[in-house]
């Protein structure tokens, strides 16, 4: 008996040393904490699994995924998979809009929109990061039928502080996606995350160290995963991101000492050379993890003989194929705009069988038609019979001022308000008005009135006026003479367009031009002409971007007729085209094709009337806009263009020029060429160009503009 009762204190004093709840304490830091991926593919090595997971911010990410049954090395698959930085871009490609924003160019380096008494409203956050909540929609889908985050294969928190209150915020229940969402927003950098009428930010700011989460689901010990940086000294807060990553290590190191003390075991690889910004150097941190828990590999094996292994349990991972039982639609923030426009911007049949991609691109396809500030969808099971797709969304305002500053070698510099108030007016109808003052003077105002949302017919109102400087150069290409142009006009239009490419209009034009002396050599006599007039106008866009395009066709043209004597002080016919191709060939590597034509087919001989200006930076580059002009002109361009990094654009190519007075281009291949070597970069909103052509002249011709210098309206002009 005596030895019996031996042997059993024995067994359960050695029972006793071993832990019944094993819980990770991932903390957040932003980048930095890709290190947790290293960390835990050691301790897999030593065979040590946890019973509980508890998160927060980037803590929350990589424990979620670990929580559903991937490993540690399938984890950093998925965190070297995504690009991490374009995450947080708002911004939509280009050919991923609909036609319908297509008919007029980008506008504004400073959006703002303006609520119900017209104030505007400033942002809350530099990004809303669309992308990142439908990346996080998709890889957390799998998980769509585990509302209580204690049936995950290894049982789950996270941790969120509320906005409304301040308090740290426990998820164990619900949509994982949207609680490790709210537990990611990085405030002022992400929009506050809401749910259920709650606003949150990140977690870090209240409970950076989830430990208390730990003991509460069952843990008894804990190994604490800690990334996030000590407080940096003044010499080390050189730069915004010094003092936005300052900002938020300050709340995150107040509450981590309570949370310390709790702790079994600490894990703190020296990560003082990174940001939380630092997501480039995914794969270097989660080495740096990796490198440290092996430099400490005693005291991780001198836990795991106190710690029990567990095996470990796989979830079904997502696959494309994979198609969930969709039964209803729910909808959750829209006011204005309706249930049914929201389907129908969103594409989907429900009742329905549909994939995460299927899901994931309607949920894109809404938000390109960029009546939304934030949407993305969630899977709620209902039992056995399917599941509830529920899309939450925050609508754009309707109305929205934006601010433009451009500047190019032709009209220096200019600055520009726009209003664009959508549906206000009538439904499915866009007015936008700009006022451009500086070195060339504008008052435009478009509206358009669409029947049909994605394809459909539509007609138009557009009127204007302007003043600009034109500049006369002899024949030896030297400037002489400069005049004041002022012109006046409308025109209205009736159209068909389809969903994402192609433009069709006719319309009918009245215009008013006076040109008057400005500073020459000699006088120029002022002259005034009317034109009364109709035409036809055909337009098609994909490409993925209008400043710096890599891939995708633009192509327009316009017909135009003005025969009454009556009505117009000429009698002419003309057409003027324009066609543009980028077609990728390598990674980063787009050929150019491209055309430019105009002609009128039936001026008099002798008769002066509005010759097309040839030259500048969207022309041919060898001479500057005005340099020379003709009624009848081609410019045809190869070149090639490549995306250095994320900003930087360069193009190099050759063009060729033929034009006449008196007939359009016959069987002539070219009058002269140019080669010009092109640069480029968009700052945020904010296009740079740099262009430097060489004619045959030998004369070299230099292009400069920054700012969308454009003219936004192209298409609806005459």
């Amino acid at each position: 008996m005596k030895r019996l009762l031996l042997i059993l204190i024995l067994v359960t004093t050695l029972s006793s040393g071993f832990a019944k709840g094993l819980g990770y304490a991932f903390s957040g830091g932003g980048a930095r904490g890709f290190a947790h991926i290293g960390i835990l593919k050691v301790l897999e090595e030593e065979g040590l699994k946890p019973d509980y997971i508890s998160g927060t911010s980037i803590g929350a990410v990589i424990g979620a995924f670990y929580s559903m049954g991937y490993t540690a090395a399938e984890v950093e698959s998925l965190a070297l998979a995504f690009n991490w930085n374009s995450l947080l871009q708002d911004g939509i490609q280009r050919r991923d809009l609909y036609v319908g924003q297509k008919r007029w160019a980008p506008f504004g380096n400073i959006i703002l929109e303006l609520d119900e008494g017209w104030s505007p409203q400033l942002p809350s956050s530099l990004y809303r990061a669309n992308n990142l909540n439908l990346e996080l929609f998709r890889v957390y889908a799998p998980a769509s039928n585990y509302r209580n985050f204690r049936d995950l294969p290894i049982p789950f928190t996270c941790v969120a502080t509320n906005l409304l209150t301040g308090e740290a915020e426990v998820f164990q229940h619900g949509s994982l996606m949207q609680a490790v969402r709210a537990s990611l927003s990085v405030p002022s950098l992400m929009l506050p995350f809401e749910i259920e009428d709650q606003l949150y930010i990140d977690g870090g700011i209240s409970r950076n160290l989830p430990i208390t989460e730990l003991r509460e689901l069952g843990a008894e010990q804990i190994i604490g995963f800690k990334v996030n940086s000590s407080l940096r000294t003044s010499d080390d807060l050189g730069s915004l991101i010094d003092v936005l990553d300052q900002t938020i290590n300050i709340g995150m190191t107040r509450n981590l000492s309570l949370e310390l003390v709790d702790c079994d075991l600490l894990l703190e690889p020296d990560l003082l050379d990174y940001t939380s910004q630092d997501f480039k150097y995914v794969k270097e941190i989660i080495e740096i993890g990796e490198r440290y828990a092996r430099e400490h590999i005693g005291s991780i094996r001198d836990f795991v003989q106190r710690s029990q292994a567990q095996e470990h349990i796989d979830l079904p991972r997502f696959h494309e194929d994979v198609k969930y039982d969709i039964v209803k639609l729910d909808v959750v923030g829209n006011n204005r705009i309706s249930y049914a426009k929201i389907k129908e911007y969103l594409g989907m049949e429900i009742p329905g069988y549909y994939s995460v991609e299927d899901i994931y691109n309607a949920a894109r396809r809404a938000l390109n038609s960029q009546y939304f500030n934030v949407l993305y969808p969630e899977l709620e099971p209902l039992g056995n019979s399917g599941f509830v797709l529920r899309v939450h969304l925050k609508e754009r305002q309707p109305k929205i001022l934006a601010l433009n500053n451009a500047y190019n070698d032709e009209v220096k510099l200019t600055a520009s308000a726009i209003l664009s108030i959508d549906n206000q007016l009538l439904k499915n109808s866009r007015l936008l008005a700009q006022i451009v003052l500086g070195g060339k003077n504008e008052l435009n105002v478009d509206y358009v009135k669409n029947f049909g949302e994605f394809w459909g017919i539509y007609y138009r109102i557009f009127s204007y006026a302007n003043e600009k400087t034109i500049y006369a150069y002899n024949a030896d290409h030297h400037q002489v003479n400069s005049s004041k142009s002022l012109e006046w006009g409308a025109t209205s239009g009736i159209g068909l367009f389809t969903s994402h490419n192609i433009i069709s209009e006719a319309f009918v034009y009245y215009s008013n031009t006076s040109i008057y002396r400005g500073i020459s050599e000699s006088d120029m006599p002022s002259r005034f002409y009317s034109v009364s007039g109709f035409g036809a106008k055909l337009y098609y866009e994909s490409l993925d971007d209008y400043s710096f395009p890599k891939r995708g066709v633009m192509a327009n043209m316009k017909l135009n007729f003005a025969r009454d004597e009556d009505y117009s002080d000429f009698i002419y016919s003309s057409l003027r085209g324009k066609y543009e191709a980028h077609v990728p060939i390598v990674h980063n590597l787009s050929v150019i094709l491209g055309m430019q034509i105009g002609t009128y087919f039936d001026v008099n001989e002798g008769q002066e009337f509005d010759p097309f200006a040839i030259g500048g930076m969207d022309g041919f580059k060898g001479y500057s806009r005005y340099e020379i002009n003709a009624p009848h002109y081609r410019v045809m361009q190869f070149g090639i263009s490549s995306t250095l990094g994320k900003l930087m654009n360069v193009q190099l190519g050759v063009q060729g020029l033929t034009y006449d007075d008196n007939e359009f281009i016959g069987n002539r291949i070219s009058d002269e060429f140019c080669y010009y070597l092109g640069v480029g970069m968009k700052a945020f909103t904010l296009p740079i160009r740099a262009q430097i052509a060489l004619n045959e002249r030998n004369e070299i011709n230099t292009m400069f503009s920054i700012g969308n210098d454009w003219d936004i309206f192209h298409f609806s002009r005459k």
